[in-house]
């Protein structure tokens, strides 16, 4: 029998100091309103808010701009280039390390969590009518999480923020946890198991959801919005899976399926 650990999350609570200096640093000039589930600092062009304990993203501090956006972006005006690659990874770095914000400040007991960070400069397609421009508008920085080696997934995990031409992220949201430990130790549901699942529950339904395939299966932590009980990291199969094509040859959508991965 193959087993893998079930772990436990307890999501870090920021307190008025905290939160006070990560306005100042992303220039938000407001007040520190506080609420049974969650603590925020209201500012004119930015809002920043931290869940509570209890709350559905209890630990996800998100940082939203509410004057910028990407849309607005427009090749024939010559904008700014948006913030190159390393220099966002070295923003990002820098807040999350000056402010204890992400899941590697956590204190680990009996797991192996470990975070890694990239940055990719997105670029847009502008059409007019007679040829494709292709330009870049913004840049994505996001920190992956695995443990044990497993990835970790889902609205509560790792850390991700957009960028413009600046320093300021025009979104960021960030996962902390005070501690992450081990929970217990459950039966593993093989990769065999899980897609047979996922498969003969389609094969009793009609027309072409009875002929889905498999494309490809990944083992997961699936980090989910906090719904009560011990907050846990749940693995999980990550199944994609294809519709057969129509009659005229045009492939079928396709759709991803999440199955327990432990008993």
């Amino acid at each position: 029998m193959t087993t893998i650990s079930v772990a436990r999350v307890r999501p870090a609570a920021l307190d008025d100091d905290r939160l006070r200096s990560l306005a100042e640093a992303f220039r938000i000039d407001g007040d520190v309103v506080r609420t049974e589930e969650a603590f925020a600092v209201l500012g004119k062009e930015s809002t920043l808010v931290h869940g509570g304990p209890g709350n559905r993203l209890a630990g996800v501090t998100a940082l939203i701009d509410t004057v910028r956006g990407v849309a607005a972006a427009d090749p024939e005006k010559g904008h700014p280039e948006p913030l190159p690659a390393d220099k966002a990874v070295g923003v990002a770095t820098e807040l999350t390390e000056r402010y204890g914000l992400g899941p590697n400040v956590a204190r680990f007991d009996g797991v192996r969590l470990e975070t890694s960070i990239d940055a990719t400069v997105v670029e847009a397609v502008r059409f007019d009518g007679k040829e494709r421009t292709r330009f870049a508008v913004k840049t994505d920085v996001r920190a992956r999480v695995t443990l044990d080696g497993i990835p970790v997934t889902g609205p509560r995990a790792g850390v991700n923020a957009t960028f413009l031409d600046d320093d300021r992220p025009l979104r960021l949201m960030a996962t902390t946890w005070d501690a992450v430990e081990l929970y217990r130790e459950a039966e593993l549901v093989e990769e065999g198991e899980a897609l047979e699942r996922v498969l003969e529950s389609a094969r009793h339904r009609k027309s072409r959801t009875a002929k889905l395939s498999v494309v490809s299966s990944v083992l997961a932590y699936w980090a989910a919005p906090y719904e009560g009980g011990a907050d846990l990291l749940e693995p999980s199969w990550f199944v994609e899976l294809a519709h057969p094509a129509d009659e005229y040859g045009n492939d079928g959508p396709k759709q991803l399926v999440r199955v327990p991965a432990a008993r």
